[in-house]
């Protein structure tokens, strides 16, 4: 059996090859800050030069938080954000990213380039354009489901132009097969008590699929929570209730 894993790391080598699907061997990933989480994936966290797409729960901001809480780990440089208008807020106010808000999570808001398309098309060709531009350091689609050819061409222009790019799905409880090198799922847990995190944001993370696989580390959920202290995510532990909790 041991002799075989060269042969399967060989053959897995060929086929990320062959469908142009995971970024080249050697390219950077940005960590995601917890050992675990970074474990389950194949490049040791998000690949540049390739696609990421995050599914939210309806009704639930809190897919966009902790997606700005990853994006503040980034080196610097300017951040596209794109979303189109929805048709009864004619002037794209509606669903903005809050400033202070990123602010909280470490992100500042004066690095974003914020973009507001008509339609869903003209936002898919806006995000090709802008994967493939080197000056970005990340591309963000907010609202945005492509389907399987303008998946795999926004996954192709990340790879030309090496951004990172990050797909903030719509609310689906099923959403469609992807291109995207990794898919996650991510629930606000809400308030925690007062002797828990100190009501700091927390979220339940699911990796729902990654191409390649990880070294280790399985698949989640994992419930982290934001630290406005340190400025990076860090596994709830809370106390025990009660008055053992009391007594500590």
């Amino acid at each position: 059996m041991t002799d075989m894993i060269p042969t399967i790391a060989a053959l897995r080598e060929r086929l990320s090859v062959l469908d142009r699907v995971r970024p080249p061997k050697g390219r950077t990933a940005l960590s995601l800050g917890l050992p675990c989480l970074d474990a389950a994936l194949p490049g040791g966290g998000l690949v540049w030069g390739g696609c990421h797409e995050f599914l939210p729960a309806p009704a639930d901001a809190g897919c966009h938080g902790f997606v700005a809480s990853l994006l503040a780990g980034l080196p610097p440089g300017p951040i596209l954000w794109c979303r189109h208008r929805d048709k009864g807020d004619p002037l794209g106010l509606a669903d903005m990213p809050y400033g202070p808000g990123l602010a909280a999570l470490g992100l500042d808001a004066g690095r974003l380039i914020l973009v507001r398309p008509d339609t869903v098309d003209d936002s898919l060709w806006t995000l090709e354009e802008a994967l493939r531009c080197s000056g970005l350091t990340a591309v963000v689609g907010d609202g945005v489901m492509p389907g399987p050819v303008p998946g795999r061409r926004l996954q192709l222009a990340a790879e030309d132009g090496g951004a990172l790019g990050i797909l903030i799905l719509p609310p689906l409880g099923r959403p469609p097969p992807s291109t995207a090198l990794t898919r996650w799922h991510v629930v606000s847990r809400g308030d925690p008590p007062a002797h828990e995190d100190g009501g700091r944001p927390r979220w339940l993370v699911s990796l729902l699929r990654a191409r390649g696989g990880g070294s280790g580390g399985g698949s989640g959920p994992w419930e982290v929570a934001w630290d406005d202290t340190a400025f990076c995510l860090r596994l709830a532990q809370p106390l025990a209730d009660g008055p053992v909790a009391a007594a500590e």
